[in-house]
This record gives structure tokens, sequence and C-alpha cells, in this order.
């Protein structure tokens, strides 16, 4: 549920820049004022809708909810992982971090399967981010 900035609406007050905790939003360098929503730092926390005085962030539906819609960590099968929700990312390939409970860091696209041979969650968002650049 990653969000956008709908620009005919926005004031650029810069509220939701202020409220976002991952640092998500930032000021574009347009005229006017603009901003814009980094999808891969997005953790869907919906902090910046609470503050928007002029509802200026809309949803983009085709990206996956963090922890919900389309995310792994929405599924009993990976109950008690985390995932680094932007904060961490592989230094080789920047995926989001992973972590199986009581285990380490790992990232899921470098090293996709487990010590038992499992499969390891990964990012919808990533993927989609990936399929995007790959597009332009």
């Amino acid at each position: 549920m990653t969000l956008e900035v709908d620009d005919a609406e926005c004031l650029g007050c810069g509220a939701c820049e202020s409220a976002c905790p991952t640092g998500a939003i930032t000021q574009s360098t347009g005229f006017p004022v603009s901003y814009v929503v980094d999808p891969l730092l997005c953790n869907d926390c919906n902090r910046c809708l609470a503050v928007c005085p002029v509802d200026g962030l809309v949803v983009d539906p085709s990206w996956a909810v963090c922890h919900g819609r389309g995310c792994p960590l929405s599924s009993k099968r990976y109950a008690g992982w985390e995932c680094s929700e932007g904060r961490s990312r592989c230094r080789l390939c920047g995926s989001m971090l992973w972590r199986e409970p009581a285990r380490e860091w790992a990232c899921s696209s470098c090293r996709p399967t487990g010590d038992d041979g499992a499969r390891r969650a990964s990012c919808p968002k990533v993927r989609k981010a990936a399929h995007l650049a790959s597009q332009s």
C-alpha cells in the first residue's frame, strides 16, 4: 500500500516528510515544492496520512503492503520472522534483509535458501522495483 503524493492536492507544507519515521518521503527538486515517496523505504505506518492537512497522499494499490497484502510476513509460514523494512539493505544487491527467529539478518536474494534448504522470504516491493527499473 505504498503511498504517492498527489501533486494536484499537495500544499508543499512538509508535514508528511517530518512525520515519516523511515525517511521515505523527501522533497523533490521541482517547483512548486513537491514531495516524493520512496516505496522501498515506506513501511506503511501511515503517520504521514495522519498529518497531511489536505489529503495530498494517495494509496498506490500496485504495491504490496508491509506485513499485509502481498508481504510474506502476513503468512503463518513466516511467523516470528522480521524484515529490515528498508532500514538495512544488502550491500551486494540492495534487497531487504530478513531474519528468521533466533538467526542473523540475511539477504534472501543472495542466499535464497536456508541451512535446511527451505526457501527464504523475499520482499515483493524489491521485486517490483527491480522490474520497474528493468523496464526503464
